[in-house]
């Protein structure tokens, strides 16, 4: 199988560390920009955009959260399916206001941007509670949305995020494998395979 993604995209960081806890060691990455609209991507996704999966028999997966399922296979009960829909939720909220702020060059009160930021705020209060030492899906994947917020727009994590939220996701952040799999460290190694990050 192969991933193309990139060090600093958070829906790919949510399918590296899904494969990396699986154990999927075989898994070849494929680092790629894919602002830059490369062909190799292009061929793979006419959308042009990341994650995408390419399973071993030639089946092409495009979103995030159908990657991770594929990668396990499994029924989720209605409290874990409540974590992963506030997760992606919060991170698409995220993603879409920085994507508009630092991408589109839009000012920070463009009303696309100000509604998802909004949004944000009114949901940090109410997130599911966060368990860093938790290796369940839900709490891993609540973990990496919850920090990406936090590196991507820490003045409003810090404001309206519960306490607990922000001392777990400050223990979260330390965890090695969370250490292994931040843009950085991704950047800096550019593993071949999942078996290549150390």
């Amino acid at each position: 199988m192969q991933l193309y993604t990139s060090n600093a995209s958070p829906y790919g960081r949510l399918c590296i560390t899904r494969a990396w806890l699986l154990g999927r060691n075989d898994l070849q990455l494929t680092f790629i920009d894919p602002w830059q609209n490369p062909p190799e991507l292009e061929a793979q996704n006419p959308f042009g955009q990341i994650p995408v999966l390419i399973t071993d028999s030639g089946e092409v997966i495009y979103n995030s959260l159908l990657i991770c399922q594929y990668l396990a296979p499994q029924t989720s009960n209605a409290a874990e399916l409540s974590i992963i829909g506030y997760a992606t939720a919060l991170l698409d909220n995220t993603i879409n206001a920085f994507r508009l702020e630092k991408k589109a060059g839009e000012n920070r009160e463009h009303f696309l941007i100000q509604r998802n930021l909004k949004a944000v705020a009114r949901a940090l209060p109410l997130a599911p509670a966060f368990h860093a030492a938790g290796r369940e899906w839900p709490q891993v994947m609540l973990g990496i949305c919850l920090l990406t917020l936090k590196l991507r727009y820490p003045e409003i994590f810090s404001a309206h995020a519960r306490a607990d939220t922000q001392q777990a996701v400050a223990a979260f952040e330390q965890l090695p494998f969370i250490r292994q799999t931040n843009p950085e460290a991704l950047e800096a190694c550019q593993p071949a395979t999942i078996g290549d990050i150390v």
